[in-house]
């Protein structure tokens, strides 16, 4: 089992049980955990967008979305006109820059907050999201810190406990203890080589179990949702290997729309 299957099966298994309502994802784990959800597990999550919120057989795509990741599109509404309108609630599947052990999420900068390292795109819809949840593929003590460089949005202050997904666990914010507890790890790590690759402590629970086994049906499915491997894009570090992916995936793509040109 690959990192990338185990991660979209952990992801699929945990939102199942989310509320109805309008799920943002920001990588292609999140986003196909929660079709995976959606077609086994009767995960009531809709997907906004380009999502497959109203096409089940839409693909995974990077550059051909409005052919290949939702074949028939009933309207697009813009991410603005979303939180404005809808009155059912929604959850964010995001992938931060960093996360730290207050729950706190950074997606604005590295350094120093007048003069930083690195500026991205700025929080966008962290702050506004009813309940957010991150997924980080790689689990590192870059990304999983003591203290963010910039507080972005905190997600001990949601009413929903937050979950947070990497390769090699799952933990949620309690509440009652005021930090990540840890719920699920994987089989190839303990708990003192995941404290190394931890930026912050965490609490362990009383019910801390092993990753599960992806099971034969979601193996199956998830070769018919991602056909063109968009799930291990979230695993690739190095930008030589990075550029060839998105240009092998990027030809696969242009040959698919080749074939079915009109969304169905």
């Amino acid at each position: 089992m690959s990192r990338a299957d185990r991660l979209s099966w952990t992801i699929a298994r945990h939102v199942r049980h989310l509320p109805a309502g309008t799920a943002f994802t920001a990588s292609s784990s999140a986003t196909l955990g929660v079709r995976l959800a959606q077609q086994l597990l009767g995960c009531r999550l809709s997907l906004w967008g380009h999502g497959g919120a109203y096409d089940p057989a839409g693909i995974l795509s990077v550059h051909a979305r409005p052919w290949l990741f939702n074949r028939r599109p009933h309207a697009r509404v813009t991410l603005p006109g979303v939180f404005d309108t809808q009155s059912e609630p929604h959850a964010l599947l995001a992938t931060p820059a960093q996360v730290d052990g207050q729950a706190n999420a950074n997606l604005s900068g590295l350094g120093e907050a007048v003069r930083p390292k690195v500026a991205f795109g700025g929080t966008r819809g962290l702050p506004d999201a009813r309940a957010v949840h991150f997924v980080l593929p790689v689990h590192s003590a870059r990304q999983l810190v003591e203290r963010v460089d910039f507080v972005s949005t905190c997600a001990a202050t949601r009413d929903t406990p937050s979950f947070l997904f990497t390769e090699l666990c799952m933990m949620r914010w309690s509440h009652p203890a005021g930090a990540w507890e840890l719920q699920e790890i994987a089989p190839e790590i303990d708990i003192g080589g995941l404290r190394a690759r931890t930026g912050f402590g965490f609490a362990i629970s009383d019910e801390l179990r092993r990753i599960e086994e992806i099971p034969d049906a979601a193996r199956s499915l998830l070769h018919v949702i991602d056909p063109l491997g968009l799930r291990d894009l979230d695993f690739i570090s190095d930008r030589s290997e990075l550029l060839d992916a998105f240009q092998r995936i990027y030809e696969a793509e242009a040959d698919l729309v080749g074939r079915d040109r009109v969304p169905r």
